[in-house]
């Protein structure tokens, strides 16, 4: 990937020229389209992500709220103010986010929230959502974009001294591992990790040496072990992840029943809305295990194509990414693209068992309000970074 060698410029170095923002045309990049191939994806995921969700929730809301429509409606609902972000996102240029001003009272806010949720009522035993009546917000969902943009910021700024551990390295660690232990602590060990990558990828892009990276791994290692040693329940995931036959009825009944959907879909499928499992057999169709679903009513067909689609948007987010024109676009490039795609990673791996169990949406796909906004309106910026290629 092609590294950004400008940033030794003071003017460069220093922020955005406001020029590139108010000249109204000054900017070579206005007239460039926005990437076809990942703005097709993108709409295409959230589409068949609105199908899927239909048919995964459709019976369950039918019982539990007297209406099939249920989680649809919400799901759509979501979607539209996610799309309408992802509009916004396209259309304002990236460089204008690169500000002090707007980047730190977010991170700021968004640490305050975190901190808040922990003391709010735990829903299904974390404290991950903060309620608004019907309406309920994750704060780790804003935490992963206020973190790549803080780093983003801060990497550019002090491009010329990568080297100097107290100068760069040390003080993003802090940040990052403040609101990586926030997020740990409600507990949701499956974003803190997914954080951590994209931490670790916006460091290694930035030229920040590995030996320095390598630092955060003396205390980080024994904390991880003693995490998933020493937490009762971590530790009888490991267990039922070597093997989740062993418990199927109790404590791995939900990989169990993921394995069973997925196996069942053979290579077709058994075709749409048709599938079983979700028939109050598999936990959490319509949200964490929404790949089982997939699996299952679409078979192998579906699910690779599935997986090439995210393989389409992390070519293209990466691409945006290498021909992004200052280090601060690459960056957040980076880390966006990092960011749903480990979470894409991850949420297959768990129903496929290839992980052990942990609570994460599928991008895109899984209901969940905030998940799918957010994502979107990554994507909105991801599109704009596209625009900018050689500008």
């Amino acid at each position: 990937m092609a590294t950004y060698a400008g940033t030794k410029n003071n003017s460069q170095r220093d922020g955005w020229q406001p020029t590139l923002w108010q000249s109204g045309g000054a900017s070579k990049s206005n007239g460039l389209p926005i990437d076809k191939i990942m703005l097709a994806v993108v709409l295409g995921l959230t589409l068949f992500g609105l199908v899927m969700v239909y048919s995964a929730s459709a019976m369950l809301a039918e019982r539990n709220f007297g209406t099939q429509f249920y989680f649809l409606l919400r799901q759509s609902g979501w979607a539209f103010v996610g799309l309408l972000a992802m509009t916004i996102a396209m259309r304002i240029d990236y460089r204008h986010y690169k500000r002090s001003t707007i980047i730190l009272p977010v991170l700021y806010f968004t640490v305050v929230l975190l901190v808040v949720v922990l003391f709010l009522p735990k829903v299904n035993n974390t404290h991950r959502w903060i309620r608004f009546g019907a309406l309920s917000l994750q704060p780790s969902e804003i935490a992963k974009l206020a973190l790549v943009a803080f780093l983003a910021l801060f990497l550019e700024n002090r491009s010329h001294e990568v080297n100097v551990f107290k100068r760069v390295f040390l003080p993003t660690a802090i940040i990052a591992i403040l609101v990586i232990g926030l997020i740990g602590a409600e507990p949701d060990f499956g974003t803190a990790l997914i954080l951590f990558i994209v931490f670790a990828g916006m460091l290694f892009h930035a030229q920040v040496p590995l030996r320095h990276l390598a630092t955060i791994a003396l205390p980080l290692v024994p904390a991880l072990l003693g995490m998933l040693v020493f937490v009762p329940w971590r530790l009888q995931r490991l267990i039922d992840f070597v093997d989740p036959w062993k418990n199927q009825q109790t404590s791995s009944y939900q990989v169990v029943q993921s394995l069973i959907a997925i196996g069942s879909g053979g290579l077709n499928g058994v075709g749409f809305a048709e599938g079983k499992q979700k028939l109050f057999y598999l936990p959490s169709p319509h949200t964490d295990f929404i790949f089982a679903v997939i699996g299952e009513e679409l078979g192998l067909i579906g699910a690779i194509t599935l997986v090439i689609l995210f393989g389409l948007l992390a070519w293209r987010g990466f691409k945006a990414a290498r021909y992004a024109p200052d280090l601060f676009g690459q960056l957040v490039a980076i880390g966006l693209t990092v960011m749903i795609i480990a979470q894409a990673f991850f949420n297959i791996s768990v129903a496929l068992s290839l992980l052990p169990a942990k609570g994460i949406p599928l991008p895109f796909i899984s209901a969940g309000g905030s998940s799918l906004a957010l994502s979107l309106f990554a994507s909105g910026v991801l599109l704009n970074i596209s625009k900018h290629e050689g500008s």
